[in-house]
C-alpha cells in the first residue's frame, strides 16, 4: 500500500464510496478542499486503487477533518488509523490548537484513542421549500465575520471567499445564511445568528415559501434549542446525527450562534 496526495483523479472513486455511505457530497467540496490544503489530502492505493481517502482543511487557529474514507473491502487493516495519524502529524506541526471533526457512533472509538472527545452531537435536519432565488457571492463582511467568529472562535473567510457562483447569500439582523443547490436538494450553512429572532428573519428572507418545493437539508448543533425549535416550527425533522468532536486547546465553541455547519461535516 502507499499514500499520495488526494487529486483529481481520485474524485470519482471517492465519490463513488462516498455515495455508498449515504453521504451529502459532491465534486465542487472535493476541488475546494483539495485547493485550500492539498497538504492534508491524501488517497491510500492499494493495488494501485484507491482504497482509502481523507481531506482536511486548515483555518487562522484550527482544522477540520473530513472525508475519512475505506472502501468497505479494505477496512480492519489499519487504512484508517495510518491516514488520521499522518494528518494530525501534520496539523500539529502547524500547530494548529484545535482538530475538530464529525463520526459516526461506529467511528467514535477511533477518534477517542486518537485524543478526541464529544463536545456537542451534529443533527441532520431535513425539509422543503421552494429555492431562493441567486444571491451574490461576495457577501463577506466584518458583521458575517464577527457572527460567525461568536460561533466558533475562529477566523474562517476561506469559507466565504470560495462560495460557488450559484449559492444565495442572505444577511439579516444580525445574522447571515448561505444556501447553495446540489444535486441531492438545497444544503443551507453556514448560517449564523445572535439569536433565535435574527435566526428567523434570515430563514424568512432565504426561504419565503413553505412546504412546497424540492428538499433542504443542513446540519445544526443539538446544543442550539433555538434552532430545533425554529426548524420544527417551519416542518424540518431530524433524519440522522454524529457526533462533534475535537482534539488539542478547548475551542471558543458557542453553538448558540451556530444554527447550521457550513458544509454537511467536511468543512466545519
Amino acid at each position: 500500500m502507499e499514500t499520495l496526495p488526494f487529486n483529481r483523479s481520485h474524485g470519482e472513486s471517492f465519490l463513488r464510496g462516498a455515495k455508498a455511505e449515504g453521504w451529502i457530497t459532491d465534486q465542487r467540496e472535493i476541488e475546494f478542499l483539495l485547493a485550500a490544503c492539498p497538504e492534508g489530502c491524501l488517497v491510500t492505493l492499494d493495488n494501485d486503487r484507491p482504497a482509502g481517502f481523507i481531506t482536511t482543511i486548515r483555518y487562522a487557529k484550527s482544522a477540520w477533518i473530513g472525508n475519512l474514507l475505506v472502501l468497505p473491502e479494505c477496512r480492519r487493516l489499519g487504512m484508517g488509523r495510518a491516514l488520521m495519524q499522518q494528518v494530525l502529524d501534520q496539523l500539529d506541526s502547524a500547530g494548529c490548537e484545535t482538530i475538530w471533526l464529525t463520526a459516526s457512533a461506529d467511528g467514535a472509538h477511533l477518534y477517542r484513542t486518537l485524543g478526541f472527545r464529544q463536545i456537542d452531537r451534529v443533527q441532520r435536519w431535513r425539509g422543503s421549500g421552494s429555492a431562493p432565488g441567486r444571491g451574490m457571492n461576495s457577501f463577506y463582511s466584518a458583521a458575517v465575520a464577527t457572527v460567525d467568529y461568536m460561533g466558533w472562535g475562529d477566523n474562517r473567510r476561506l469559507i466565504f471567499e470560495a462560495l460557488p457562483e450559484n449559492c444565495c447569500c442572505v444577511t439579516a439582523h444580525d445574522g447571515f445564511m448561505v444556501c447553495t443547490p446540489g444535486g441531492d436538494g438545497l444544503h443551507i450553512g453556514p448560517w449564523g445568528a445572535v439569536s433565535r429572532e435574527a435566526a428567523a428573519a434570515v430563514l424568512g428572507a432565504a426561504l419565503p415559501g413553505e412546504g412546497a418545493g424540492g428538499e433542504i437539508f443542513l446540519d445544526s448543533p443539538e446544543k442550539n434549542h433555538g434552532a430545533a425549535e425554529l426548524l420544527s416550527s417551519r416542518g424540518f425533522s431530524v433524519a440522522g446525527s454524529t457526533l462533534l468532536m475535537c482534539r488539542g486547546r478547548a475551542p471558543e465553541y458557542r453553538p448558540e450562534y451556530i444554527y447550521s455547519l457550513a458544509s454537511m461535516g467536511s468543512y466545519g
